[in-house]
């Protein structure tokens, strides 16, 4: 178990989901903390701007993976 997180992979995947945390705790102290909450129109705009970040992420996890298996060692 140790192995697959300290490999390149699994640091990805430890960074996607501390990814995910910060963003959701971000979201609750924003919809605390403003004075009207945090509106639709916000946080339609937030979600898709996260969304896009995960897109690319994966991509460059798919990207990432594939290099080390054209690469002759």
């Amino acid at each position: 178990m140790r192995d697959r997180l300290t490999s390149d992979l699994g640091v990805y995947a430890l960074s996607g989901l501390f990814s995910l945390v910060v963003f959701v705790v971000a979201l609750g102290i924003l919809s605390r903390t403003l004075p009207d909450g945090l509106g639709s129109r916000q946080l339609v705009g937030l979600v898709f701007g996260y969304l896009l970040f995960l897109g690319v992420y994966s991509v460059a996890w798919y990207i990432y993976t594939e290099i080390d298996s054209r690469e002759e060692i």
